[in-house]
């Protein structure tokens, strides 16, 4: 009995040491609110994510809109004139997305229509990234989609298309920022 009451008590001892005491290590968010704008900084990035995806939200739960998609090497991003009186909610997810081939590109009126074999079987969407004088991502598309009429702008310059299929990683944490009064 007294063996089985040491190791009871030894027990309690180790649930008491969780890691909920302990600091969380590993992708790391945190923001800072300079009048109606909001700075977001964050450290620990895995290694192998593609992109970045800042989003936000007004509550907690979501919804969740995305901001941007950022070199996994970028370490900041500024969201400014915001609402007032309004709690946004932030979170960073990593992409992971392995290169693919070009799309075939058909040019319409206003439009290029983009076509490529779905050559994966578990993505969560697809990245369909331009490349020009720089690479950004030009659209966020579901899974299993093989074809995208993207629209043109008159500014836009001639561009090839990727289309990369991708998964979540962890996100980090949620932030919050809620802005003054107007």
């Amino acid at each position: 009995m007294r063996l089985l009451a040491a190791w009871l008590g030894s027990l309690l001892v180790l649930v008491g040491c969780g890691s909920a005491d302990q600091p969380r290590q590993g992708f790391q968010l945190s923001s800072e609110l300079v009048t109606d704008d909001v700075t977001l900084t964050w450290s620990g990035a895995p290694s192998d994510a593609a992109y970045l995806m800042v989003e936000y939200a007004t509550e907690e739960a979501g919804p969740f809109t995305i901001l941007g998609f950022l070199s996994p090497e970028q370490q900041r991003y500024e969201h400014p004139d915001l609402m007032p009186s309004t709690t946004f909610y932030y979170r960073v997810t990593p992409l992971t997305a392995p290169s693919g081939e070009p799309a075939k590109a058909q040019p319409g009126k206003g439009e290029v229509l983009l076509s490529w074999p779905d050559t994966s079987s578990d993505e969560e969407g697809y990245l369909l990234e331009r490349h020009g004088a720089t690479t950004d991502v030009a659209a966020y598309l579901d899974p299993n989609t093989t074809t995208f009429a993207l629209p043109l702008l008159p500014a836009d310059k001639p561009a090839t298309y990727t289309p990369r299929p991708f998964r979540r990683g962890t996100p980090t944490s949620l932030t919050h920022q809620t802005t003054p009064a107007g």
